[in-house]
């Protein structure tokens, strides 16, 4: 059996809207600085509003790949709540 290939597994993902799932973490539009419908940053306004609610778990994963030839950088970050 042969492992799919990163861009296989890219093109075949489905990805939310950052609007629903801002909405599932419970926070509000307002909230949000959307790069697009798929991508956003998490305004520093959250977390004052989310100061009442429980403490709750946070996973970080990032990655750097150096380009081919090793000048510069691309950072891939990416938070699961």
């Amino acid at each position: 059996m042969n492992m799919p290939t990163s861009l296989t597994i890219a093109r075949e993902a489905s990805l939310k809207p950052m609007i629903d799932v801002a909405a599932e973490m419970g926070l509000g539009p307002h909230l949000l600085e959307h790069y697009g419908d798929t991508v956003a940053k998490i305004k520093l306004d959250a977390i004052e509003e989310l100061a009442d609610k429980p403490v709750a778990k946070y996973v970080l994963v990032s990655a750097i790949t150096p380009t081919p030839l090793g000048e510069g950088k691309t950072t891939t970050t990416i938070g699961l709540g």
